[in-house]
């Protein structure tokens, strides 16, 4: 049982046809025990019945013939034991004198020396006996008259009638025992269905929200402990729709690695940075002053929405995140916050993307009669602080550091359609194999020190050598610019 329990208890059947198999069995085990019950009750009386007959019988013979045996009236002891034959259960009456002699039969006389077995024990009252004819048990009692033993009274029950209505009962006992088993089993499938049917639906609830679906309806009728957890359930829902939203709305202002960072990560909110090795590109628009003055605001926000938005799609399929909109300028991060081996490569990727894009969305504006728009792009790779910057109140998370600065400082002397690199991009992986530059002069740059060689990339021979014309056109097809 043990075992049949831990078996039910672990396997992957359905729960309604687990507490079936229970419920079965225990109405099986109760109305099992219950018909044994009965029976051997129903048994214990036939055979108390039984005896109480043949002692009444027995006694009352050797009552009836004491008289007539003392005197020894053969002719009246022959009149009582042919009474034997107004009972059908009675088939044989015998009456002994003190020495076994048989003085009076009327019928089926025991087999054996019943006498002998008297004699040597007159504690027991009755002898079961059979015959491949009859099944029958004998009784007897002594005989005495005025307190003096004359002899022995044998009287012979047929076992035969009552083991037919012992049989009978039993099987009548039997077959309401085994139709009351199969109707608490036929019973336990639907009652274990309709036990299971708030369960099921929190199978179903569970499974929609593992699935992403938190706003699949629940049903909250009940006021027990499922009801409570269903009403548990719906709470959760609720929370983790409020959560989808929350993290929605925070990946069209945060990248949704950020995002998801800061609302599933204890430290995602937290002050404070690490260090961290990767790739920066900046983006930014060519002569954003002047277009500005000819343009209203709202032209000015859809003409760099429309470029961004395609920016953007460039830097997820390159791996990067984007870090922020400045104005007219988008910073890009490769290798920040999930860590990347080839980041120098997937920067040099995306500037190429990007410059792409821009000449396409050029071409579809020229044909619209609207201004254009070039962009320079300045990359640069090496450790910065990435992390939450800010205060307590409002933080922000980004990167800082020389490695971001010089990248701001490159942008800036690049001109239009350039993606200018440095030393340090070039020397990631991959780059040398796939990427061709032209070393340009040696430059100072604002707020540093040292010198900086910068490298500008043949684009053309890296749409060439690489598969990046398919990216391009999944992102921007001709056909959507022609």
């Amino acid at each position: 049982m043990k075992k049949l329990t831990r078996w039910l208890e672990y396997s992957s059947l359905p729960l309604a046809l687990k507490w079936s198999v229970v419920i079965a069995c225990f109405v099986s085990l109760v109305m099992g025990l219950l018909g044994w019950f009965l029976i051997n009750q129903q048994t214990a009386t036939y055979l108390q019945q039984n005896d109480i007959l043949g002692g009444v019988v027995v006694d009352q013979l050797a009552f009836a013939a004491g008289e007539p045996l003392l005197a020894g009236d053969d002719l009246s002891l022959l009149v009582l034991v042919s009474q034997q034959e107004k009972n059908a259960l009675i088939i044989g009456m015998q009456v002994f004198d003190l020495n076994g002699v048989l003085k009076a039969s009327a019928g089926i006389a025991p087999i054996g020396d019943i006498l002998a077995l008297v004699k040597h024990d007159d504690s027991k009252r009755q002898l079961p006996w059979h015959t491949p004819y009859v099944n029958a048990v004998s009784f007897f009692s002594t005989i005495k008259f005025k307190d003096v033993t004359t002899g022995y009274a044998v009287v012979s029950i047929d076992q035969g009638p009552l083991k037919q209505q012992l049989n009978a009962l039993t099987g009548a006992l039997i077959t309401t025992t085994m139709s009351l088993i199969l109707i608490g089993v036929l019973l336990s499938f639907p009652l274990s269905h309709r036990l299971c049917r708030p369960i099921y639906q929190l199978v179903r609830v569970g499974e929609a929200i593992d699935s992403g679906d938190t706003r699949t309806p629940i049903t909250i009728g009940r006021k027990d402990e499922i009801g409570r957890v269903l009403d548990a359930f719906q709470r959760m829902a609720e929370g983790m729709e409020k959560k989808r939203e929350v993290e929605q709305a925070f990946s069209r202002f945060l990248s949704p690695t950020i995002a998801h960072q800061v609302l599933n990560r204890p430290e995602g909110s937290e002050l404070g940075g690490i260090t961290k090795e990767g790739s920066v590109l900046f983006c930014d628009v060519v002569g954003f002053t002047e277009l500005s003055e000819y343009l209203s605001p709202q032209e000015v926000g859809g003409l760099l929405n429309q470029y961004f938005n395609y920016f953007s799609i460039a830097a997820d399929s390159c791996n990067g995140t984007v870090d922020k909109f400045i104005g007219d300028c988008i910073m890009i991060l490769f290798g920040v916050p999930e860590a990347d081996g080839s980041h120098g490569l997937h920067a040099v990727t995306c500037g190429v993307l990007i410059q792409e894009i821009a000449i396409r969305i050029n071409h579809q504006r020229e044909k619209q009669g609207l201004p254009l728009v070039q962009f320079k792009i300045g990359i640069n790779s090496g450790q910065m602080l990435a992390g939450n910057l800010g205060s307590v109140e409002r933080m922000q998370y980004t990167v800082v550091g020389d490695t971001v600065n010089l990248t701001a400082r490159i942008c800036d002397i690049c001109t239009p359609g350039q993606i200018l690199v440095t030393k340090a991009t070039l020397a990631q992986p991959g780059i040398g194999s796939l990427v061709k530059t032209i070393p340009q002069n040696t430059v100072k740059v604002k707020g540093r020190r040292q010198s900086v060689t910068t490298y500008l990339i043949d684009s053309e021979s890296f749409i060439a050598e690489s598969r990046l014309q398919e990216s391009l056109d999944k992102i921007l097809p001709m056909e959507a610019v022609s």
